[in-house]
């Protein structure tokens, strides 16, 4: 036995694998980070020959794989919840059920085509494999467990309680009844892509009055008893088609129509984004009460998909019990691929828990395979290869002076976050910061907020939140004093994402943080992804290089080389 567990998640959005071995993982990448389409739902075949290849192993050194989610359980799911859909759609109905039978098979075959005939698969419930990968890296021996997403097999919210190496499950929501579903639609009605333009909406919440739409919405849902709710499927329809998410009486109630990607954002559809948001964290805060009251604890870990809400997130330790939150960097499916694989690997016997809080677990590239990169752009860029020491002040200047900054380094984030390794990094004290990155680097919509990294040492003398906050995943309030000084990073509202950060955590960036306090005053940086609008976060030198010759960014870190553009 080489005791290597193979973790995998797919078929839906953001597939991911992972590899395991006496329960630390080694690696864990999302497919998309290789073939370039975001929240691509693809068997993860490059990602597992990356593993291979990175932990020089093969498919017969393989003892298990672990499968996110359970097909049969799925499959019949989708097949009951489809028969609610009208006669018209009977076709259709034995085409969606159809496909999704085909491509299980598919994926089972893939798996032994991957690893080899005897090895051990294992199908884990999926939101099993959400509370796992969410608990098993906590720093907790003890917590309450919250999932909650769109809709795995038939489960869309389950409360679980962690304890040493198990993980026990108290309550649970099904379909067509999901938090998750119902964010989506809405996200869907505003015009943006479902399963994507989900922060696009919190984004815009802030800008609207979550009273105009209010008595309206809360027609759409009726609370339950035990902490749950049940949604009014007049208006829905994602249960039964695999094209439109509601109906035409959405827009009657709301009075007024849905919004197509083209069209303006107006004041109603920043009002909507405001109630929606507002009742999502109602509903979502009684979810949280209710796993207080049955079983209590200091600690609550959060899983799913719907934990990147950051505004609900940050809001946790003032409005419940929970003294202490762990949400992990990549809690949408992408994440249960790690889920799954800890979850075997206690199953069958494991008891060592090793530190797992690592987001830096994918691709790295030598200093060969960056100097080649450059050989080959050679012609529109020039570079300095500098001691480590000489970078980070150069480049704190840079920021200082309202200069964007491309940072690559290490291994890749896992997880929608860049952590400091595939970043864009800019001067949160500068007004113009904000309009530059969307317009001219980011080239997307204009009302999304960005990001500060800031000392965790430092966090409470500019944020009004004590704990740490390691993955981007909570939204704060900016402390009132410094907000005029940190427009950049200070959304409408007066909130931030933030990420504070240890020099165990990373260092190159936190000796930046401390010379950017001597030179900007603050010990802060804004962050935002490295990549442009509709494409996936740079991967590797290359990407790396051709995107920052795509925008208006001013310079590039690739290691210990700075590149700039040539002026033609």
């Amino acid at each position: 036995m080489k005791g290597y567990i193979l973790g995998i998640s797919c078929g839906y959005h953001d597939s991911a694998a992972a590899l395991i071995k006496d329960g630390k993982v080694l690696g864990a990448v999302e497919e998309e980070r290789f073939t370039g389409i975001k929240h691509d739902s693809s068997f993860p075949i490059n990602t597992i020959k990356w593993l291979y290849k990175e932990f020089r192993i093969e498919g017969e050194d393989i003892d298990s794989v672990a499968f996110y989610d359970n097909p049969k359980h799925k499959l019949d799911r989708i097949e009951k919840s489809l028969k609610r859909g009208p006669i018209t759609q009977f076709f259709n109905r034995k085409k969606i059920l159809k496909r999704n039978k085909i491509k299980y098979k598919v994926f089972e075959a893939q798996i032994e085509g991957i690893t080899h005939s005897d090895v051990q698969l294992f199908y884990s419930d999926h939101h099993l494999s959400h509370a796992a990968y969410s608990y098993y890296t906590s720093p907790y021996d003890r917590a309450s467990v919250l999932s909650v997403d769109g809709v795995g097999e038939w489960e869309t919210t389950t409360l679980y309680y962690g304890e040493g190496n198990k993980l026990s499950k108290i309550q649970q929501i099904k379909f067509p009844h999901s938090l998750g579903m119902l964010y989506s639609a809405f996200t869907a009605f505003l015009g943006f892509k479902p399963n994507e333009g989900e922060y696009k909406v919190m984004g815009l919440a802030p800008y609207g009055d979550p009273k105009k739409f209010l008595n309206k919405f809360r027609k759409l849902y009726t609370l339950k008893d035990d902490g749950g709710f049940e949604l009014n499927m007049e208006y829905f329809t994602y249960d039964w088609s695999d094209t439109h998410m509601f109906n035409e009486k959405l827009g009657q109630l709301l009075g007024i129509p849905n919004r197509l990607p083209e069209d303006n954002l107006n004041q109603p559809h920043k009002d909507l984004a405001a109630t929606l948001q507002h009742e999502y964290e109602f509903l979502f805060f009684r979810l949280v009460d209710r796993l207080y009251a049955i079983r209590s604890s200091n600690n609550l870990c959060l899983s799913g998909g719907c934990a990147y809400n950051g505004t609900a997130n940050g809001k946790i330790l003032e409005k419940s019990n929970f003294k202490n939150v762990w949400i992990p960097p990549a809690p949408s499916d992408a994440g249960s691929a790690i889920g799954a694989a800890l979850h075997v690997y206690f199953e069958q016997g494991g008891t060592q828990q090793v530190d797992n809080k690592s987001p830096y677990l994918g691709p790295h590239y030598t200093n060969d395979d960056v100097e080649k990169a450059l050989e080959e752009l050679n012609v529109d860029v020039w570079f300095e290869k500098k001691l480590h020491s000489e970078i980070i002040p150069i480049i704190s200047k840079e920021i200082t002076e309202g200069n964007v900054v491309g940072w690559f380094e290490g291994r890749m984030e896992f997880g929608s976050r860049a952590l400091g390794n595939r970043s864009i990094l800019g001067n949160p004290c500068d007004p113009q910061m904000k309009s530059r990155m969307n317009r001219v680097i980011k080239k997307r919509e204009g009302f999304r907020p960005f990001a500060p990294i800031v000392k965790l040492e430092e966090q409470t003398k500019y944020f009004d939140y004590k704990k740490d906050v390691p993955y981007m995943n909570q939204v704060v309030k900016v402390k009132e004093e410094h907000r005029d000084n940190l427009p950049a990073i200070t959304h409408v509202d007066g909130s931030a994402r933030i990420q504070s950060l240890t020099k165990r955590q990373h260092k190159r960036i936190y000796e930046l943080l401390t010379h950017l306090h001597t030179d900007n005053g603050y010990p802060i940086v804004l962050n935002t992804s490295f990549n442009l609008k509709d494409q996936t976060m740079v991967l590797d030198p290359k990407t790396a290089i051709e995107t920052f010759l795509d925008c208006e960014m001013d310079t590039l870190v690739i290691h210990n080389y700075i590149i700039k553009k040539k002026i033609l």
